[in-house]
């Protein structure tokens, strides 16, 4: 009779099976780990981008619709002031008798007293809105004013600001920076630079250069100021864009890593005088440009 014998698993392969699994596991691990790893790594740098970008585009909402006023009603009063002065000699007849009515008459005489003006109960006090920049800080009215709460009283504009000082992270450990912080205040005054709330919007920021061009400049000028304070070129007169530069480093684990962005801003509608004049006719080396959409 004939015995069959069922040959297993010797223990040197044994060992060599579970040492090619324990490899492989092995591997696998550090494969995972590696990739956890680098998609934390990658998504730190989107959030720092995606925060960068967000601080940018709510700066660039700001100059895009800054708001400079102008009184029309002043202007078309002192235009018509003018006009009537200029043709104030023009009424006399030829034989001058300076009357023009016919026959030189002195016209139909009156007993009613002469119009006076309207008086206001509270003398007018002409608004102002400036805005005020450098290299390093930059301060302005903006019309990004949105309306949060259903029939809340406020104007549409508001007085915002833009400056880089000291901050202190709120991360567990995170120290201090530079921060990039927005002003803002729902009073507008003479002084664009002071007054209302601060929020930080960027941490570790290590650079932020502003730079202004408009009409009057050859080249981009690093100060512009509308106030009284302003030079010929700028006074009364907002610029038509705005050079942002931007730079945010940061440090973990003794390596420090950049991110810039450059962007280059135009205000929608500068609001100047003379803009307004070249859009009626005269020719111009500058752009015309539009009012934004309210």
């Amino acid at each position: 009779m004939m015995m069959k014998h069922n040959r297993g698993f010797t223990m040197i392969e044994l060992m060599i099976t579970i040492t090619i699994l324990g490899t492989l596991t092995m591997l696998t691990a550090q494969a995972i780990q590696q990739a956890v790893k680098a998609k934390v790594k990658l998504q730190d740098q989107i959030d720092d981008v995606s925060r960068m970008r967000d601080g940018l585009r709510l700066l660039e909402r700001d100059i895009n619709l800054a708001y400079h006023y102008r009184d029309v009603e002043k202007e078309l009063e002192q235009l018509m002031k003018k006009k009537n002065t200029g043709a104030g000699g023009a009424g006399g007849n030829s034989d001058g008798s300076g009357s023009g009515f016919p026959g030189g008459g002195a016209g139909p005489i009156t007993n009613d007293p002469p119009e006076q003006p309207e008086q206001r109960e509270v003398p007018r006090r002409d608004p102002e809105t400036h805005f005020v920049g450098n290299n390093e800080s930059i301060n302005f009215v903006t019309m990004n004013n949105a309306r949060t709460v259903r029939n809340t009283k406020q104007a549409d504009f508001i007085e915002v600001g833009y400056a880089l000082r000291d901050c202190k992270s709120l991360r567990e450990g995170g120290g201090s920076s530079k921060c990039l912080w927005r002003r803002s205040s729902p009073y507008v005054d003479l002084d664009v630079t002071k007054g209302g709330d601060e929020v930080a919007l960027l941490e570790n920021v290590s650079e932020f250069k502003l730079r202004y061009m408009g009409k009057g400049k050859q080249d981009w000028a690093n100060d512009w100021r509308t106030d009284a304070q302003g030079d010929a070129a700028t006074k009364g007169k907002f610029p038509q864009a705005v050079e942002i530069s931007l730079t945010v480093e940061k440090k973990t684990a003794g390596k420090s890593k950049k991110y810039s962005m450059q962007l280059i801003v135009p205000i929608h509608f500068p609001n100047n005088s003379e803009e307004g004049a070249n859009a009626q006719g005269n020719q111009s080396s500058w752009p015309r440009t539009q009012a934004p959409n309210q």
